[in-house]
C-alpha cells in the first residue's frame, strides 16, 4: 500500500476506536470485552464532542486522494464519509433530545445487557456492578436530554411515552431478586465458591436497590408528572422545528437512496395493489369472495391456525429452520461459521415488542446469533406468519447475512458490524421470498402469510410517508393498515407506534428488496445461461451491507465483467 492507503487506514482504525470507546454495550455486544465496566456517556458536553470529532476526521478523510487509493480503499474512503457525514447530520438535527422511546433507549437497552456480558471471572461481575452502578448517571443524562429537548420544542409523542411508561413502571415494583438485572448470578458457577456468590448476590441487590430501582423511579416521575405535559399532540416529526427537513434526511439515511417521500409514497401504493391482487387470487382458489381484511376476519375463525402456547410457538419454528438449514447450500457458496439459537423475548418488554427480532453472534462465537421471538397472547399469532419469520430473522435472512458480514476479515470493523440499514432489511425481505423457491409455503395459509408479510412491507412505504410527511394521524394510519392487510389489530397498532417513534426505518425494508430483486432480475436477463444463484447471492453479500446506489454500481459491474470475459 502506498502513503494514502496507509493514511486511509489508519483513520479507519482510529474512527472504529473511536466508535467502540464512546459506545462500551455495544462493543461489548460485538465481543469486544475492554470497556465492559462503562455505560455511553449521554451528556450534550459528550454528544457535542463526538460531532465535532467526526467534522474533524470528515475533513482529513476528505483530504486523502481517492486516485491514489486501491480500488479496496476508495470504496472504503466513500463509506467512511458516509458515516461521518450521517452522523454529522443526525446531531444537527438534534435527534439526541428524542434519547427514548418504547423500542429503544436506556430503560430497554441497559437490562439487555446480562445477555451478552460475561459472568466467567471476578472482574467480569466487578464490570458489570460498575455498570449497575453508573445507571444512575445515564438516567439523569437521559432526562438532562429530555428538560433540553422540551425548552426546544423537540419532544416525543404522548402515546409513545406511555408506552415508555409501562416499561419504566415495571422496573419499578421488582424487588431486587426478581428484577433480570438479579439473573445473571444464576451463571455464576466455575471458579467461584459458595461464599463469592453469596456476596456477589448481595452486592448486586444492593446495586439494584439502591442505584438502578430508584433511576427507574425517578425516570418515571419525570416523564409522568413533568414531560407529559410537552409532549407533541401530532404524529409526525414534520410537527418538530425543522421537521420536515428532518424527515427527508431520515429518509436518504434509511433508504441509502436519493428517492423523495412522494416517490416513495407512490411506489408503495402501487406494490400494495399488486400483492392486493396476488393475494386475492388465493382467496378465490380457497372459494372466498370477500375482502382482504373480510379474509382476515374469516381466518380468525379457525382456531387450529393459531398456537395454543408459548411452546408450540418456538418448537413451530425450530421444525421450521431446521428445514431451512439443510437447504441452504444449494442456494449460497459461502454460509456463515456462527451458529444461531431461538429466545423468548422478555416478559417486561413483550407487550410493546414486534413480534420478531435478530441479535447477531459476537466476534469470538463466545454465544450464537439469537433470533429473538415474542410469545405474548400467541392465541393471537398466526401460525401461517412463522415460516415467512423465521426465513427473515434468521436463515436465509439477517442470521446468515449479519454473521457472513461479520466473518469478511478483510472489510474494515466499521463495514463488518454496521452498514445500510436498506440492505440488512431488504435482504431479509428478499429472503422470504427466495424461500419460496427453496420450497416453503406449500401451505395455502402459510403463503398467504408471505403474502400478507409482504404488503405490509409495501404498506409501509404509504404510512410512514403519510405520517411523517402527509401529516396522517394515529387513527387514519391504523385505518389504511386495517384495510389493506390482514395483520391483528393488536399488531398493527404495535407497528404503527414504531412508524411515529422511528421515523423512515420502515422504508428500508421494501426499498431494499426492490433493488436486490432489480439486480436479480438484470443479473439474469444478462447472464442467461451463465446466470448461477449461489454465485449471484455471493456476490450480493461478499462487501457486507452496502448503500444501496453502491450496490447497484458494483453488482453492474459484476455483470459486466462476467459478460465480457
Amino acid at each position: 500500500m502506498n502513503d494514502a492507503d496507509n493514511q486511509l487506514q489508519n483513520y479507519l482504525k482510529d474512527y472504529w476506536e473511536y466508535i467502540l470507546k464512546h459506545n462500551p454495550t455495544f462493543a461489548t455486544y460485538i465481543g469486544d470485552h475492554r470497556y465492559n465496566d462503562r455505560l455511553e456517556d449521554l451528556s450534550e458536553e459528550s454528544l457535542y464532542s463526538q460531532s465535532e470529532y467526526f467534522k474533524d476526521l470528515l475533513a482529513e478523510t476528505e483530504k486523502v486522494d481517492e486516485n491514489l487509493l486501491t480500488a479496496g480503499n476508495k470504496l472504503n474512503r466513500l463509506l467512511l464519509i458516509n458515516a461521518l457525514t450521517n452522523n454529522i447530520r443526525m446531531f444537527r438535527y438534534r435527534t439526541h433530545y428524542l434519547p427514548l422511546d418504547h423500542m429503544q433507549g436506556p430503560h430497554i437497552d441497559f437490562p439487555q445487557i446480562i445477555e451478552f456480558h460475561p459472568f466467567n471471572t471476578r472482574k467480569d461481575v466487578n464490570d458489570y456492578l460498575s455498570r449497575l452502578n453508573a445507571f444512575s448517571s445515564q438516567i439523569d443524562q437521559v432526562i438532562g436530554l429530555l428538560q433540553k429537548g422540551t425548552e426546544q420544542k423537540i419532544t416525543a409523542f404522548k402515546n409513545i411515552i406511555e408506552h415508555v411508561l409501562m416499561q419504566v413502571e415495571t422496573f419499578t415494583k421488582f424487588t431486587p431478586e426478581d428484577s433480570p438485572l438479579f439473573s445473571p448470578v444464576q451463571k455464576i458457577k466455575d471458579g467461584f465458591s459458595e461464599q463469592d456468590i453469596e456476596d456477589i448476590s448481595n452486592q448486586i441487590k444492593d446495586a439494584i436497590s439502591s442505584g438502578v430501582t430508584p433511576s427507574y423511579k425517578k425516570l418515571y416521575n419525570y416523564l409522568s408528572n413533568e414531560y407529559m405535559k410537552h409532549c407533541r399532540e401530532k404524529e409526525g416529526v414534520w410537527s418538530l422545528p425543522d421537521g420536515s427537513d428532518m424527515y427527508r434526511f431520515y429518509v436518504k439515511y434509511h433508504t441509502t437512496t436519493d428517492l423523495s417521500p412522494e416517490e416513495i409514497h407512490e411506489t408503495g401504493r402501487r406494490e400494495v395493489d399488486r400483492i392486493s391482487g396476488e393475494v386475492i387470487k388465493l382467496m378465490k382458489g380457497l372459494g372466498f369472495s370477500g375482502s382482504i381484511r373480510e379474509f382476515s376476519a374469516y381466518i380468525k375463525g379457525k382456531t387450529e391456525l393459531y398456537p395454543q402456547s408459548a411452546e408450540e410457538i418456538m418448537q413451530g419454528y425450530r421444525d421450521i429452520l431446521a428445514r431451512m438449514d439443510k437447504m441452504l447450500p444449494e442456494f449460497f457458496g459461502r454460509l456463515p461459521r456462527a451458529k444461531y439459537d431461538l429466545k423468548e423475548i422478555e416478559k417486561y418488554r413483550e407487550q410493546a415488542a414486534p413480534a420478531a427480532y435478530y441479535y447477531s453472534p459476537p466476534r469470538d462465537f463466545s454465544r450464537p446469533g439469537y433470533f429473538y421471538v415474542n410469545t405474548f397472547r400467541p392465541e393471537l399469532r398466526p401460525k401461517f406468519d412463522m415460516e415467512a419469520l423465521a426465513c427473515h430473522e434468521a436463515v436465509p435472512g439477517h442470521h446468515l447475512q449479519i454473521a457472513i458480514m461479520q466473518e469478511l476479515e478483510d472489510l474494515p470493523d466499521f463495514r463488518r458490524y454496521g452498514g445500510s440499514t436498506a440492505f440488512i432489511e431488504g435482504w431479509a425481505l428478499y429472503a422470504e421470498k427466495l424461500a419460496k423457491e427453496m420450497g416453503f409455503y406449500q401451505d395455502t395459509f402459510s403463503e398467504y402469510g408471505r403474502l400478507n408479510n409482504e404488503i405490509w412491507r409495501a404498506v409501509r412505504l404509504v404510512v410512514d410517508t403519510g405520517l411523517h410527511y402527509y401529516k396522517w394521524g394515529r387513527a387514519e394510519t391504523i385505518t389504511y393498515c386495517k384495510e389493506n392487510t390482514g395483520l391483528e389489530e393488536q399488531e398493527i397498532e404495535v407497528e404503527v407506534d414504531r412508524y411515529i417513534a422511528m421515523p423512515g426505518q420502515a422504508l428500508a425494508y421494501k426499498t431494499g428488496e426492490l433493488k436486490i430483486m432489480e439486480l436479480r432480475q438484470e443479473s439474469e436477463k444478462s447472464l442467461g445461461q451463465a446466470f448461477d444463484i449461489k454465485e449471484f447471492h455471493d456476490r450480493l453479500l461478499e462487501n457486507g451491507a452496502l448503500p444501496l446506489h453502491i450496490l447497484d454500481s458494483m453488482m453492474k459491474a459484476w455483470m459486466d465483467r462476467k459478460i465480457t470475459k
